[in-house]
């Protein structure tokens, strides 16, 4: 009985440190059919040679997750909305309350992009 119960609490606190470590994305904006295999990154307009138009902006956050990580769901979420390329217009990190003070949560903001 206590294994058994043990066996439980350990599963539960393994889902709890995924779910808190886990990256998500918020994104608003216009969708495409998705078809596009390599989404583009950019982190400043300069860089972009190719004529575009902005079809959406995303937040990308995450708590206990590398801004590569979080880069990575960005460009996950580009692909599925058929984005061609992604601005990461700012990187920051806010603070969220939490039981014993304060968890810090990495934002990356981005916009999405379709090329003409």
């Amino acid at each position: 009985m206590f294994i058994a119960n043990l066996k439980s609490i350990i599963i539960l606190l393994l889902l709890v440190i995924l779910a808190v470590g886990c990256a998500h994305v918020n994104y608003v904006g216009k969708t495409f059919v998705p078809g596009t295999e390599e989404v583009d990154v950019y982190f400043s307009k300069e860089e972009i040679k190719k004529d575009y138009t902005i079809i959406g902006h995303a937040i990308g956050s995450g708590k206990l997750v590398s801004n590569n990580k979080i880069r990575e769901k960005l460009i996950d979420k580009a692909k599925e909305n058929g984005a061609d390329a992604i601005l990461i217009t700012e990187v920051d990190r806010t603070h969220v309350p939490a039981k014993d003070g304060s968890i810090t949560e990495k934002q990356i903001k981005a916009s999405f992009l379709k090329y003409y």
